[in-house]
């Protein structure tokens, strides 16, 4: 998985990613490119709703499909957001 962040836009921010897989491992490593482009925390909208826990290396929330639809809808409608959404 390689990183296509802006890593002037992600230091210091929380991020916003998209989960679509079954994967564990590849959230831990969603976790961990964050990490290196400099973000300090990651929301994770896991569309698969698995609810199995993850380790990750950087503060991170899990929220489902819908709750992840109101943040992106959010962020989308403000003007000044601090997040930044990665697919």
């Amino acid at each position: 998985m390689d990183s296509s962040l802006d890593k002037t836009k992600a230091k210091g921010k929380v991020l916003v990613c998209r989960h679509t897989e079954y994967s564990g491992e590849s959230k831990l490593e969603k976790s961990k490119i964050v990490k290196e482009a400099g973000g300090v925390g990651m929301i994770l909208i896991d569309e698969a709703n698995q609810g199995v826990s993850t380790p990750f290396v950087i503060p991170s929330a899990v929220v489902g499909t819908k709750t992840g639809e109101r943040i992106l809808s959010y962020i989308n409608r403000t003007r000044f957001v601090v997040m930044y959404l990665i697919e």
